[in-house]
């Protein structure tokens, strides 16, 4: 389906077809398509999107799709079939969020990244621009049986351009430094960097450079795995 006037379609069930819900308080630009069901033959799975969405033109969201409240998209942005992303979820322009894939509560995803199917984010995670989450461990193969993206836990910082390869899983409150190629998982609240990423520190002796906040990479939304980290980091980076 194409949206034709952001101003027509807020609150207007009417004008959605048939499976495609949209919480109330919507603003949709022109030219964004929703439901889109890709030529996959079979019925319908539904599209449904929460209160308070803000949505820019030039995206799609597609079949199968279940978004929560206070969605937030840039221009371009793709979310593809299958895919469930929880409340408060912000992602920017030339965005393409491959099928499959799990998004928790208050996650932001920058401009011009790729997430690749069947990849997991959990809470608060936050990933920088350009970064490419891969989900193939054997490009060019025919099947692609083993294919899944990787796993970001809660509350995890991916910064820009960083490369996290299948199977991988950040764990908690981790830090991916920008550039970073990760070809293993991370435990929870260490600090990753380089190709392949190695581990540096652990997040706890993480500063501000302009010691604006101090202490801003300790907090956590739930818990803290600071003691945890630094007893691993002395083991993983030796």
């Amino acid at each position: 389906m194409k949206v034709s006037s952001a101003r027509e379609i807020a609150g207007s069930s009417e004008r959605f077809p048939p499976g495609v819900r949209v919480g109330p308080g919507a603003l949709i630009d022109d030219d964004v398509s929703l439901g889109e069901r890709t030529g996959r033959p079979g019925r319908s799975r539904g599209l449904e999107i929460g209160r308070g969405a803000i949505i820019r033109s030039g995206s799609a969201v597609h079949d199968g799709v279940r978004i929560g409240d206070h969605l937030e998209m840039g221009r371009h942005v793709v979310i593809r079939a299958d895919t469930t992303i929880g409340d408060e979820f912000r992602v920017w322009d030339n965005t393409l969020i491959d099928a499959g894939c799990t998004i928790g509560d208050r996650v932001q995803i920058h401009a011009n990244c790729y997430i690749a199917q069947l990849t997991t984010i959990g809470d608060e995670v936050n990933i920088g621009p350009g970064v490419c989450l891969v989900d193939d461990p054997h490009p060019g193969s025919a099947t692609h049986l083993c294919m899944r993206g990787p796993t970001i836990g809660r509350g995890a910082q991916i910064g820009t351009n960083a490369t996290i390869f299948p199977f991988v899983t950040i764990g908690e409150r981790s830090l991916v430094s920008p550039g970073s190629v990760v070809s293993r998982s991370v435990p929870a609240g260490l600090v990753v960097a380089g190709n392949p990423a190695r581990v540096l520190k652990s997040v706890a002796k993480v500063t501000c450079p302009l010691d604006v906040e101090e202490g801003h990479y300790l907090g956590s939304p739930r818990g803290s795995c600071e003691e945890a980290a630094r007893g691993r980091a002395g083991e993983l980076s030796s």
